[in-house]
């Protein structure tokens, strides 16, 4: 039609050959214009996760204290990146692990891997939903920018005919690299330092809010234990001097010697620990703090009963179990003692046949919540579900007792040989702090801290004042504490 390029170029500027264009192709002038576009949100993707959250979350792992601790932390890690995705410009790896059910097998765990690496948050999420199996039908399409250049995308048999690298084939073929620890520091140090530095204030209110509140009121420990971060701390720390505030004498009266916890929950310990929920509003906590009187009954029962089932199984140890982010209150603890004493009552006959005069002062139990399973720890104490029978109770015990004693026997050198590695690691690295999940051993901490003693020199920066949790994967806290998987790479691994 144009044997130049002049003249078509006079063509589409003409403004009634532009009019014949659009009537032809069907489009209205108005979808020439740029369109108002909603871009997907930490709402949305917070929606469109639930099915994730459903699947993950800690409370569907009371039989498995391994993963549920695994799942809980990379939970605070997921949802300090969507709390953050928005103010943060640029994102460095993070690969965090949770544990779901089988389909096939519900008692089979399965372990997915979820690398946050990308700024486009609807990538992120479609990534989460098809790693585990789920649908995404409900998933929002990803906003896009009117006027933006979309690229070139060539057919396969471009690259076939030129002999050129299709760079989405080798994309696709490329196995990702196994990240060492040298590699990890030196791309994330400089974040820790900074994010560090930026909430250092708070870190030193919260430490003048503590000691004004220790001499105020005369508590002996204030603790924050909650899935929650700092900032949180902080805001019931002066919620809580608001409180003093206005009921000064009330809260030197009920709280004087005793231990303040903000954590997930608000009641009494078992341990007599006054723990208030994070959540709560300061008239809830109020409403408890008027009844801690009400609690000294129950303390001072819960020894007699802890006795009198230590009578029932041959005098064996009675021990509290405290968990991290989970207190037992002591009006629970009752409950879950009155429950295994009936149980044990109404099978003393086969305890007598079973262990006959045998001394059990060596072994150790932990009566647990009825979704606990009955199990054998690492550290060698009987896990016991207060729902369970007594008849299963005294066979497990008695078909486990070598195991457990000879576990008991090496436990202490084993917490020796962690805190001296700890201490040596803290030491040759000139940390602030060293500290661990509860899902990492005793043998898992000290081969990590070992290795950190021993080769820190190889890693290329300066660790000195950081702080380090050792943990399944690599992390940047919100704080600036650096999160380092136990079993993390060397260089030469």
């Amino acid at each position: 039609m144009y044997r130049s390029r002049s003249s078509a170029i006079q063509f589409f500027r003409c403004h009634k050959c532009q009019q014949v264009l659009v009537s032809i192709v069907g489009l209205n002038r108005q979808c020439l214009l740029p369109q108002p576009v909603r871009r997907f949100t930490i709402q949305d993707a917070s929606t469109a996760l639930r099915p994730f959250f459903f699947i993950v979350h800690p409370d569907l792992f009371g039989q498995y204290p391994t993963e549920r601790a695994v799942n809980e932390n990379s939970l605070k890690v997921l949802n300090e990146y969507l709390a953050t995705h928005s103010s943060v410009s640029k994102y460095e790896s993070k690969e965090i692990i949770f544990f779901i059910r089988s389909q096939g097998n519900i008692q089979e765990m399965k372990q997915i891997k979820i690398t946050l690496t990308t700024t486009r948050l609807h990538e992120t999420v479609k990534g989460i939903l098809v790693a585990c199996g789920l649908s995404i039908s409900h998933l929002p399409s990803a906003a896009v920018t009117a006027g933006t250049d979309r690229p070139i995308e060539w057919h396969p048999s471009y690259y076939a005919a030129t002999g050129k690298v299709n760079p989405k084939a080798s994309t696709k073929n490329k196995k990702p690299l196994e990240l060492s620890l040298r590699g990890w520091l030196q791309e994330n140090i400089d974040k820790s330092r900074k994010l560090e530095e930026s909430v250092r204030h708070i870190q030193d209110d919260i430490e003048r809010l503590q000691d004004k509140l220790k001499k105020d009121i005369g508590i002996d420990s204030i603790r924050f234990d909650s899935v929650w971060g700092f900032h949180h701390f902080r805001g019931c720390l002066k919620s809580f001097d608001r409180l003093y505030t206005t009921h000064p004498k009330f809260l030197q009266h009920v709280l004087k010697g005793q231990s303040l916890i903000f954590s997930n929950s608000t009641g009494v310990s078992r341990l007599g620990e006054i723990v208030l929920s994070s959540e709560d509003v300061p008239q809830t906590w109020i409403s408890l703090l008027q009844t801690v009187a009400a609690y000294k009954a129950v303390l001072s029962r819960l020894p007699v009963m802890e006795s009198k089932l230590s009578s029932l199984m041959n005098n064996i140890q009675v021990v509290r179990r405290e968990k991290q982010h989970y207190h037992v209150m002591a009006e629970q603890y009752e409950l879950m003692l009155n429950k295994i004493l009936n149980s044990l009552r109404r099978c003393q006959e086969l305890v007598s046949n079973t262990f006959g005069k045998r001394d059990l002062s060596s072994l150790q139990l932990a009566v647990e919540g009825e979704s606990s399973p009955l199990m054998l720890s690492s550290s060698g104490q009987f896990l016991i579900p207060a729902s369970c029978p007594g008849t299963l109770v005294v066979d497990f015990i008695f078909n486990n007792s070598l195991n457990a004693v000879s576990i008991l026997q090496d436990i202490e050198r084993f917490l020796y040989e962690e805190e001296q590695s700890r201490q040596k690691a803290i030491e040759e690295l000139c940390l602030t702090d060293l500290q661990k999940d509860e899902s990492v051993t005793p043998s898992q901490m000290t081969s990590c801290c070992s290795r950190l003693a021993d080769q820190y020199w190889r890693f290329g920066v300066s660790l000195a004042k950081s702080r380090i949790r050792i943990s399944h994967y690599y992390s940047v806290m919100q704080d600036g504490q650096i999160c380092v998987p136990w079993d993390w790479l060397g260089d030469d691994d």
